[in-house]
């Protein structure tokens, strides 16, 4: 399948050195605005439908044993915030250095942006289940498979947070690697080095749902520090780079 470009009368074609062989590998490109548009809805709705599931205390009940009651709702909205604020950090990082889109980036965006979208169930399931271990065991608080229901819900969290983790290491990955997507050179560097610590950082994302198999409030708290790190480490590499750009030679 071939994508079309739309251009603007005698706008020039950036992509002619990067595809020599002629305009059948350019005919591939697209702009860059739809997919940063499409993705900035995307994650602004999947944090919007992350409230929804804060409950207010009703009832007769005091107002603070009902908030009380309500934490760990709180914990799994703060973890989902702070990772897909990361991802939407890493993901505008990422279109800063690039200048078009092919099919597989877009396609590769589109699964990032599946998991981004699923966050919302598996954070509920989350929320509603943790600490559920605490409570007498029935056939409704075990699986099939004989683990608590707590760290089920926890582990399948981790893998939606993990499978989206790699998604964006694989969308930088690609936006790296393949000619003519990258703004130059350096920018292509630049995105080479950044898929390097998105790697790093799902294999640490991976490790932390495994974690959830045997100490389900520990991973969830793994969770929070991990996503707190995808907020805080794109953040430092841009004040660095700042830096070493005002400092003169």
């Amino acid at each position: 399948m071939h994508w079309s470009i739309r251009r603007k009368p005698d706008t020039a074609d950036t992509s002619i050195a990067a595809f020599p062989e002629g305009a059948g590998a350019r005919a591939r490109l697209l702009p860059t605005g739809r997919l940063e548009a499409f993705s900035d809805a995307v994650f602004a709705i999947a944090i919007t439908l992350l409230v929804l599931e804060l409950h207010v205390p009703t009832g007769q009940e005091a107002l603070v044993k009902g908030l009380e009651h309500e934490w760990p709702r709180y914990l799994g909205y703060f973890v989902s915030f702070a990772f897909i604020g990361g991802v939407w950090i890493a993901h505008s990082n990422m279109t800063r250095f690039i200048k078009a889109a092919d099919p597989a980036l877009m396609r590769l965006n589109l699964t990032l942006l599946l998991f981004v979208s699923f966050l919302p169930f598996t954070t509920a399931i989350a929320a509603t289940h943790l600490f559920v271990s605490s409570l007498p065991f029935t056939h409704h608080t075990v699986t099939q498979a004989g683990l608590p229901a707590e760290r089920v819900a926890v582990v399948v969290f981790g893998l939606n947070l993990t499978l989206a983790a790699l998604m964006v290491y694989l969308v930088i990955r690609h936006a790296g690697r393949t000619p003519g997507l990258a703004a130059d050179d350096m920018a292509e560097e630049e995105l080479q080095a950044f898929a390097k610590e998105r790697r790093a950082a799902t294999l640490l994302q991976g490790g932390a749902a495994v974690v959830g198999a045997f100490l389900p409030v520990t991973a969830v708290i793994f969770y929070l520090a991990i996503s707190v790190l995808y907020i805080v480490e794109p953040l430092r590499h841009i004040r660095i780079r700042i830096r070493r750009a005002t400092v003169p030679e």
